[in-house]
């Protein structure tokens, strides 16, 4: 017994380890892995939020000293009112501490006060006492030292405390009051100062919210945009070309478009292509050549019977010649006649070697599988090794579903698959060749009588380069280019691990569309 053997499968990926006896097992456990525009946009987002954060906290920031020295100014500006008016009501009266003048800068400071929205102004004697206020003030509220600072003469000043109530940060606001040239007590001003960045957040927070929403959108979606176009767009199209190539289309090109990292990854790849197509077509044909040279070595030896046989009515002619001519006419032509059909005989063993051997045309055609199994017939039936051998074709009558591929390439597959039955059944037996038309695919199918293939060796039958052939009668590449050529073609070449006898392998190829755009009928 004797196959020859193929790369395995059509390039399914298997997720798994591999176990001493070489079986896949899958795994348990599969890590979760993110494409790469999810990763770079998950990168993109984080740094966006980390820049929005960044400057947003410096914007707070800014905002916040801004608030901080309006409001001290504010405070400033309030107290020197509140001063100048105490000014012009104690001048008008002549003392600060008048019972007169208590009931005017009372009266003055609730109206400032409301004027002011609602903010507390006291007037102050020099000695800190508190002449006037309001709202009215607690026994609590006693002023810092650093009002005494504004009696002596420093301009308005500013100090920060906790609210007595409820604990709040309140900002105070000193300025001096001046009777001609003298300065005879104080003005305060309170105002409430919460910390700015709330008072920033409280007013403009849903805003801010919205424009960081709206910036952080905005940079994903640009980033999606532009990783979609100029990324996962052309690795998308490399990873479809790369399952084509897979399963035998060689024939694919990938344009340079994109950036300029992924233009020389598609250069590469079409190079890596354009190779693989120079060195597969290379093998095949050295494949060929191999199988040429055994169908020529069993030419040889048939052709001598014919030869011998010309040669013996050559010499009969010959004599008759030099006898002046005592064959009767009869037998001169029957001689002759001999002598042209051995010709003939030889011409066509020739003629068919020398079709099988020239280079193919791999372009697909609509083709009938019953001629390519006549042809593979005609070629192999003057070998000495198939004189035994009877060829069963079912069905032999009509046409077979046809397909689309190349009549060459395909007659090379089937002489290959007869040769390795013809090899298995040591030149005795009957190969069946048979067809039938299945949910849209053409099986053909070549079985044997022969030992079959052991189960050890079946998972081996389509490696490269593995054959039981003797050292130098098989190159261990039959079975390897016949898969490949029947997977250009979308289809498979699979070895029936249920064949009741013998090895039989099976050729599924797509039916070819009639110009009425249904399949082809199974016959």
């Amino acid at each position: 017994m004797s196959y020859e053997s193929s790369r395995s499968g059509a390039g399914a990926i298997v997720v798994g380890s591999v176990t001493n006896q070489g079986v896949v097992q899958p795994d348990s456990k599969r890590r979760i892995r993110f494409g790469l525009r999810a990763q770079i946009l998950l990168g993109l987002a984080a740094v966006t939020l980390i820049a929005i954060l960044t400057t947003g906290f410096l914007a707070l920031w800014a905002a916040g000293n801004t608030l901080r020295a309006h409001r001290e100014t504010e405070a400033v500006t309030l107290a020197s009112a509140a001063a100048r008016m105490a000014s012009a009501l104690v001048d008008r009266h002549g003392e600060i501490a008048s019972h007169e003048s208590r009931e005017q800068l009372q009266a003055a400071l609730s109206s400032l006060s409301e004027r002011a929205g609602g903010i507390g102004f006291s007037v102050l004697s020099a000695d800190r006492g508190v002449i006037a206020a309001w709202p009215p003030r607690s026994a609590r509220d006693v002023d810092p030292p650093i009002a005494n600072s504004v009696v002596v003469g420093i301009p308005a000043v500013l100090q920060y405390r906790n609210s007595l109530g409820n604990g709040a940060t309140q900002l105070l606001a000193y300025a001096g009051i001046e009777v001609k040239g003298r300065v005879v007590g104080a003005a305060r001003a309170v105002l409430d100062a919460p910390a700015p960045v709330h008072v920033v957040l409280r007013r403009s927070g849903w805003l801010l919210l919205g424009l960081v929403c709206a910036d952080a959108l905005l940079v994903l979606a640009l980033g999606y945009f532009l990783l979609t176009q100029m990324v996962v767009r052309p690795l998308r199209q490399m990873e479809r070309a790369t399952a084509q190539v897979g399963v035998g289309d060689w024939d694919q090109h990938i344009d340079l478009s994109g950036p300029s990292e992924l233009n020389a990854l598609a250069r590469a790849f079409n190079q890596m292509t354009s190779s693989l197509a120079t060195q597969r077509e290379q093998l095949i044909r050295s494949e060929k050549l191999a199988s040429v040279g055994q169908l020529a070595a069993g030419v040889a030896h048939e052709i001598g019977n014919p030869l011998a046989a010309i040669l013996g009515y050559v010499d009969i002619l010959r004599a008759d010649a030099a006898g002046a001519g005592r064959l009767p006419d009869a037998e001169r032509r029957d001689a002759l006649d001999r002598v042209k059909a051995e010709t003939q005989r030889i011409n066509r063993i020739i003629r068919d070697l020398l079709e099988y051997s020239r280079p193919s045309h791999e372009e697909p055609s609509l083709i009938d599988p019953l001629l390519v199994v006549r042809s593979a017939q005609a070629l192999l039936a003057p070998q000495a090794r198939f004189r035994e051998v009877r060829i069963a074709v079912a069905p032999d009558e009509g046409a077979w579903p046809r397909v689309m591929v190349s009549q060459g390439r395909m007659t090379q597959v089937l002489v290959n698959l007869l040769l390795n039955a013809a090899d298995a059944m040591s030149g005795k037996g009957q190969v069946a060749v048979t067809c039938e038309s299945v949910a849209g695919r053409v099986r053909i199918s070549v079985s044997d009588e022969g030992p079959g293939i052991g189960r050890e060796l079946r998972r081996k039958v389509f490696d490269p380069f593995f054959t039981t052939k003797p050292p130098g009668q098989g190159t261990g590449l039959g079975l390897s280019i016949s898969r490949s050529i029947v997977e250009s073609y979308g289809g498979t070449l699979e070895l029936d691990p249920e064949a009741a006898r013998g090895a039989r392998f099976v050729i599924d190829l797509p039916a070819a569309a009639s110009s009425s755009g249904t399949q082809e009928p199974a016959p």
